[in-house]
């Protein structure tokens, strides 16, 4: 299958296009950032330029390339910069997701998009599955959720699917919670602070690209949840990677959103813990639970930094899924 993908220069690109390569496919990868033109080491091709919110680039990265399937990444993250600048994230998160899906539909070709946990408003004291109504709290989600509109709009084959607090990249794609505990940690940091009151699912890039790999390949279209198991708070997988480090040395301080409030003012809801159901009801979900995945990530990126015993890392999970933030 040929794809083109956009924005995969970030962390889930860089897992994401060498899993789709190994497993056979023909991959045009785009991003606006060319500063590092081959971001995953040892397979895949050099991305090409593509600004998604230039309509007349996407309708000629389409016709050029000729896809069997648009797979869309390419988003801005960032609440903060959202909340500052609601016509560029609506421009970014909507507006370009509705040139790709309509390029989509010219071409006759299923689409793929990558959404979010942040649609919902975070009320729901269960884990939402796709049955439940979104209510997004802020710019950024609001933007998100207006692209899962597009998509359904204009592509009758596609795949909407929602993503948890991502884990993974590395050193040089980890930009979100995990990186900035471990980022502390290397500075030398013997105090960590982290939020108790926001709730949800951690999801690893690796993870999710298998089974995305596998849900674009069963032609099974449709709105789905893609996390990893299980629910926490930040402070959970604080805790869970000074364990997984073996960092006994470290306070882990339990506090309230308000204490970051001046780094992070835009709203965040309450919980965003999600259920993969409709991968779950048909037998299509791989996801494993979030303390395994981070466990295998911190060991494989981060392993200059552990301390515990090799022996007890390999042990099973020590500690049981504890109720209890957003990467």
């Amino acid at each position: 299958m040929k794809i083109l993908a956009t924005g995969t220069a970030g962390m889930l690109g860089s897992a994401l296009v060498p899993a789709l390569v190994r497993a056979g496919h023909d991959v045009v990868a785009t991003d606006i950032d060319l500063s590092d033109t081959h971001p995953w080491p040892g397979v895949g091709p050099r991305l090409r330029w593509l600004d998604v919110r230039d309509r007349s680039a996407v309708r000629n990265a389409v016709r050029q390339c000729e896809p069997d399937l648009v797979l869309h990444l390419a988003a801005e993250t960032s609440l903060e910069d959202s909340d500052a600048d609601p016509d560029h994230a609506y421009l970014t998160n909507t507006i370009a997701t509705k040139y790709v899906a309509l390029e989509a539909r010219r071409a006759g070709v299923p689409m793929t998009y990558v959404s979010t946990a942040g649609v919902f408003d975070g009320t729901k004291t269960t884990p939402y599955t796709e049955f439940d109504t979104p209510n997004p709290l802020n710019t950024y989600g609001a933007s998100k959720y207006e692209g899962e509109l597009m998509v359904r709009q204009f592509v009758d084959e596609h795949y909407i699917v929602r993503a948890g607090w991502m884990v993974g990249g590395g050193r040089r794609k980890d930009h979100k919670f995990v990186s900035r505990i471990v980022n502390q940690l290397r500075d030398g940091a013997t105090t960590i602070h982290a939020v108790t009151d926001k709730l949800g699912t951690p999801t690893y890039a690796p993870d999710f690209a298998r089974c995305l790999l596998h849900l674009v390949e069963s032609n099974v279209f449709g709105l789905y949840h893609m996390v990893c198991g299980g629910e926490g708070s930040r402070y959970d997988v604080a805790a869970w990677v000074l364990e997984v480090l073996g960092r006994t040395d470290v306070d882990l301080v339990a506090v309230d959103s308000d204490h970051f409030a001046a780094e992070f003012p835009s709203v965040r809801p309450r919980s965003e813990i999600m259920r993969n159901q409709a991968l779950d009801l048909q037998d299509m979900n791989t996801m494993r639970p979030w303390r395994e995945a981070l466990r295998e990530y911190l060991i494989q990126e981060f392993g200059d930094l552990v301390t515990a015993p090799a022996s007890r890392l390999a042990h099973p999970l020590s500690t049981v899924e504890t109720t209890g933030g957003r990467s």
